[in-house]
């Protein structure tokens, strides 16, 4: 009986495993994008979704997006979806204004999406071509162009702080005047601090710097040398004598 049950037991998780597994490989087709895997949408044709996990209406479109990716296992479309909320540098590039947002690329032509949001309307939209029929991103707004890096880093550093300023708040219970105060201090501090590193090294390297006054000492000592008459060159006694003669 023991026996038995562990058969039965064992073809029940066996079977349990397999399907675990099938699902699992169904949904392999739809790629988490991150920083790391970025540079995959760099060719290829994408399918991307930007989602946030608490979003009530990603949530509604979540099992559309899956049957879409084991759609596209046996085709050239690339489904992807990146977490807006992972902090990602990637995800701040996309600025996304509104969740869930849909984004086309092809060879790295970027479009915006903005139809229907269900499978059927997905497919037709990849087999018929209709990211033609968008307008293409401008270069300065295309994730991964300077502008939008440069973005991207200031929004970190925007979430970085908001971080900072909740955890002194809530965790230290550190009074929100006195926070903001501290935070801003800190980046003014940082960048004295940097000066003057930057200033010690310049000294190390190139010496110390002359002051002013005795830089305007030595060009007018210059000056004045040069607008002296030279002295007349000394003469011997012989060609005193031969000036003389003649």
């Amino acid at each position: 009986k023991l026996r038995g049950k562990y058969h039965i037991s064992s073809g029940i998780n066996a079977e349990y495993g397999g399907l675990l597994l099938c699902i699992g490989l169904a949904s392999a087709k739809v790629t988490k994008l991150t920083d790391d895997n970025r540079d995959l949408v760099l060719t290829g044709e994408w399918f991307i979704k930007a989602y946030a996990p608490w979003c009530g209406a990603c949530k509604s479109i979540a099992a559309s997006w899956t049957q879409l990716g084991e759609w596209s296992l046996d085709k050239e479309y690339n489904i992807a979806e990146i977490d807006i909320t992972a902090g990602h540098n990637f995800a701040n590039e996309l600025l996304v204004t509104k969740i869930p947002s849909l984004f086309h690329v092809k060879n790295g032509v970027w479009t915006s999406y903005s139809g229907a949001r269900n499978s059927d309307a997905w497919k037709k939209f990849l087999t018929g071509n209709g990211s033609e029929g968008l307008e293409p991103m401008p270069w300065y707004r295309k994730p991964g162009s300077q502008p939008m890096r440069i973005l991207s880093y200031m929004m970190g550093f925007a979430l970085k702080v908001q971080e900072m300023h909740e955890r002194l708040t809530k965790q230290y219970n550190v009074p929100t005047p006195l926070s903001v105060g501290i935070l801003i201090l800190l980046p003014v501090i940082a960048l004295i601090t940097l000066f003057l590193m930057v200033v010690y090294f310049v000294h190390i390297v190139l010496g110390k710097p002359k002051p002013a006054s005795e830089i305007g000492k030595q060009r007018a000592r210059k000056r004045t040398l040069s607008t002296q008459p030279a002295e007349p060159a000394d003469t011997s006694p012989a060609e005193e004598e031969t000036k003389k003669d003649q």
